[in-house]
């Protein structure tokens, strides 16, 4: 009786870690501390051994094939030193390759039945995978932006003035203008990857169905629309708050000249 064995398993693990990767850094330090093989310089793409692989993106995103968590712990350490700007919480993600000779439908969407793994798959796989943990990160820092936004335009619309003092009210606008600017470089770099159009039919397809099944489309959408009514807001929140500023100082030379004409009269008085 012949056993029958499952498909080989590789576990894809992607992390945004920061606003930014010095891939040539970050490339001198796997070389040569890790003995990888560069198979990519960008994004980097680089085999420790058998199906190990790590991928490496400039905006800040890394992704790991069959790694243990205590190498992964360890890399990232290793690399902390490349990346700029390291964010104050991890986007992570977990997909799953399946190494068999009869292709089939995966049950879920954390799975991709591969006849076979190699160099172009690895790209392509790590290429969405890192795209989409970044997009995870910028949802939540676009909503969390937006809600405190969302905040004092409705204090405005309720009460006809904004009740926050102007410092807090300043980092809040900084902080749009900035998320609006990392967005606008980022999300630019988000074009078809060189992969697609050099590698053939069948990996054009991947890419597409990967996009497909991660949403990245819709979702680079969604941050968008989110990130054009920030930029609105914003732009609204600061004249609101100029005008305020010139209401009070039209009150302080009102109350000045008044002052005066009082001083004046108890003068002649």
């Amino acid at each position: 009786m012949i056993k029958q064995t499952g498909p080989e398993k590789i576990i894809v693990k992607a992390f945004d870690v920061a606003s930014s990767y010095d891939l040539k850094a970050a490339r001198d330090i796997l070389v040569n501390n890790f003995a990888a093989k560069v198979l990519n310089m960008n994004p980097l793409l680089v085999q420790i051994g058998n199906h190990k692989m790590i991928g490496l993106f400039d905006y800040g995103s890394i992704v790991f094939f069959n790694h243990f968590q205590a190498e992964i712990t360890e890399t990232l350490d290793t690399l902390r030193g490349c990346a700029h700007r390291p964010n104050r919480r991890f986007s992570e993600d977990e997909y799953v390759l399946s190494i068999t000779s009869r292709l089939q439908m995966p049950e879920g969407t954390e799975e991709l039945f591969i006849k076979e793994f190699n160099r172009d798959i690895a790209m392509v796989v790590s290429v969405v995978l890192s795209r989409s943990v970044s997009l995870e990160y910028y949802e939540s820092l676009v909503s969390d932006t937006f809600a405190q936004l969302e905040e004092s335009v409705s204090t405005l619309a309720r009460e006809g003035r904004i009740q926050k003092n102007e410092k807090t009210l300043t980092k809040e606008v900084g902080l749009a203008i900035s998320v609006e600017q990392e967005l606008a470089y980022n999300l630019s770099a988000f074009d078809e990857p060189e992969i697609v159009w050099s590698s053939g039919k069948k990996i054009d397809e991947l890419y597409k169905k990967l996009k497909r099944e991660f949403d990245l489309d819709d979702r680079i959408r969604a941050i968008q629309q989110k990130v054009s009514i920030i930029s609105r807001s914003s732009t609204f929140v600061i004249s609101r708050l100029e005008a305020q500023r010139a209401q009070i100082l039209e009150w302080i030379i009102i109350i000045l000249i008044v002052s005066e004409i009082i001083l004046a009269l108890m003068g002649i008085m």
